[in-house]
């Protein structure tokens, strides 16, 4: 099972923090989509705590969560919308820099002002509505946002991390050094004693793609950085292993939707 290794200490103080300058609820959900309790933070609402002790309105509340971290993880980015009873919420979903899942930090039970309680509401519950945070949709975009460029910070440092097997660093680490050779699925097995079909199987479960797939991934990227520090197209070529400049453009245009003479001094 894929999971995620989190610094606790580091991230409870990072979280504490915002939760205090925000006044907001802030956790964070697994790649599993379990919310770790780790954390000290905000406890949840006495508004949304009412309404999960009700069957029917807790499993709205967890299709709701589900729903929009679902299409967070697929928009790649900051997703804020209005929860079921009409609450801001925001899902900052995080990835590593093999674009890797790695879980989301999610926040909200923020009230937004321009919207009214529902008239079925009982008088308890339209009260413990308007004891939430006020929040307009712009500041909870700001706030997401924020929290987006603090998460890249904390992926950077390894606060959050995917929980790799062993041989996971190894391939990393061979593949890095052999760009500029063919790598086959057959150098992979032999580099941790396992067989091909291992590679077949493993390989996309921790890397996010197979091994073509990433190996080109890794080579166009390495491609792009060199010709922006000035490598030229054919020097870049020849150091990646590709058979000619014309073979490696062609690969380039198809990866990045544009010729690598319009990139950097070429």
């Amino acid at each position: 099972m894929i999971r995620t290794a989190i610094e606790t200490r580091e991230m409870n103080e990072v979280m504490s923090r915002l939760h205090r300058l925000f006044d907001i609820r802030i956790t964070f959900f697994d790649v599993q989509e379990d919310e770790q309790r780790d954390f000290h933070i905000k406890p949840m609402s006495p508004f949304c705590r009412a309404l999960r002790k009700q069957k029917s309105m807790d499993q709205k509340c967890k299709t709701c969560d589900r729903e929009n971290l679902a299409e967070a993880k697929q928009l790649r980015d900051v997703h804020i919308y209005h929860c079921h009873a009409g609450l801001i919420e925001g899902i900052v979903p995080l990835y590593d820099r093999r674009n890797l899942y790695l879980g989301a930090i999610v926040f909200g039970q923020l009230r937004d002002p321009d919207t009214k309680a529902n008239e079925d509401w009982s008088g308890a519950q339209k009260k413990h509505r308007l004891s939430l945070s006020p929040c307009p949709m712009e500041k909870a975009r700001d706030i997401g946002h924020l929290l987006k460029l603090v998460s890249e910070s904390m992926i950077d440092r390894e606060l959050i991390r995917r929980q790799s097997n062993p041989w996971v660093a190894t391939l990393d680490s061979y593949i890095e050094q052999h760009l500029h050779e063919k790598i086959t699925t057959d150098d992979l097995a032999r580099q941790i004693d396992k067989s091909e079909s291992f590679i077949t199987h493993h390989f996309p479960l921790e890397f996010g793609s197979t091994p073509r797939q990433h190996i080109l991934k890794r080579r166009m990227e390495e491609a792009k950085l060199m010709l922006e520090n000035g490598t030229s197209v054919q020097e870049t070529a020849e150091r990646l292993g590709f058979y000619d400049a014309f073979h490696f453009s062609k690969t380039f245009k198809r990866f990045w939707n544009k010729p690598p003479s319009t990139v950097g001094s070429n």
